[in-house]
């Protein structure tokens, strides 16, 4: 009987021991791949449209200068608006709650939820072309550019015939 325990917890002990290897190698060693999380965003606000197109096209410090109130103007809007777009949305949220669900309550909340966003766009198309005053002629045609890729955005996967479509992303 005791021989028989002994190889028990010999057994026992060998297996916690390659158990516990297992957690060191894949957690140090070699962790897998897409496990790894990504660095965290970096501190601050996120830029707008408006910042990211002129990073694009390479502002000089004058034209930069020449922009702040531009910039700091629309960024001012881009924050009223998304705060009430925000409202709008938890408002659609709480009528979605109620039940059975008002079509007639809806309706003029999502119109107003698009109404925001559309003016959204256009003052941001309003605050390009004041950009676009400013700009040299090459730098002109970069800003065309860096629009027509950011509104293409990426070209949409092909696929085979037989496949199935493609899973939406979470």
């Amino acid at each position: 009987m005791p021989r028989l325990i002994t190889v028990a917890l010999a057994l026992s002990l060998l297996l916690n021991g390659f158990f516990v290897a297992g957690f060191v190698f894949r957690g140090w060693i070699a962790p897998v791949t897409f496990e790894q999380r990504m660095p965290p965003p970096p501190p601050g606000p996120r830029p707008g449209v408006l910042e990211m197109v002129a990073n694009d096209v390479s502002l000089d410090g004058s034209q930069r200068e020449a922009m702040r109130g531009v910039f700091e103007q629309h960024t001012q809007a881009r924050r009223d608006r998304f705060r009430e777009i925000q409202k709008t949305r938890e408002q659609i949220i709480n009528e979605y709650k109620r039940t059975p669900i008002d079509p007639e309550k809806l309706a003029p909340l999502i119109d107003r939820l698009t109404d925001l966003r559309a003016d959204q766009q256009k003052e941001t198309v309003r605050a390009l072309a004041q950009l676009e005053a400013k700009l040299t002629p090459e730098q002109r045609q970069r800003l065309h550019q860096v629009l027509v890729d950011r509104l293409s955005g990426p070209p949409p996967m092909q696929r085979q015939p037989g496949q199935p479509p493609p899973r939406p992303s979470q």
